[in-house]
């Protein structure tokens, strides 16, 4: 992002720095369109470590949205289970994030997550692919 000043006979350009913002561990987008950034205390994501995990949900205009429910599923489709822990949303943060506590990984390869949410009675499903190394 670049914001231009204007003095007299002068210009002053100032640039935020790419680097200096954080990219999430994961992300999708829902049925309905809407963002999910999840970003790992624990990063990069790790095997047999317990994650807390920080989800936001941003509408069409880049707004974190306030949920009703938040849950996360999620497993080895080519080996038939699930995560090996329970993660649960324990509390809403002050910039409108979600704690998700409790995941962990198991074993390397293909996993995939579903989040489901509810907002002003809407229920939406983000499907996210990912592999651990």
């Amino acid at each position: 992002m670049r914001i231009f000043f204007a003095l007299p006979f002068l210009f002053v350009i100032f640039s935020a720095n790419a680097a200096d913002v954080p990219l999430p561990d994961l992300s999708g987008v829902t049925d309905n369109g809407l963002k999910i950034e999840i970003y790992s205390e624990l990063s990069p994501l790790s095997i047999n470590k317990i994650h807390s995990w920080h989800v936001r949900v941003l509408n069409s205009d880049d707004e974190v949205l306030e949920l009703e429910q938040l849950s996360v599923f999620g497993g080895m489709p080519e080996h038939d289970h699930g995560l090996p822990t329970q993660p649960e949303v324990t509390t809403r943060l002050d910039n409108g994030d979600y704690l998700l506590e409790g995941v962990r990984f198991h074993m390397q390869g293909h996993w995939k997550l579903q989040i489901e949410l509810q907002y002003s009675g809407v229920v939406d499903t983000a499907i996210i692919d990912f592999n651990l190394q």
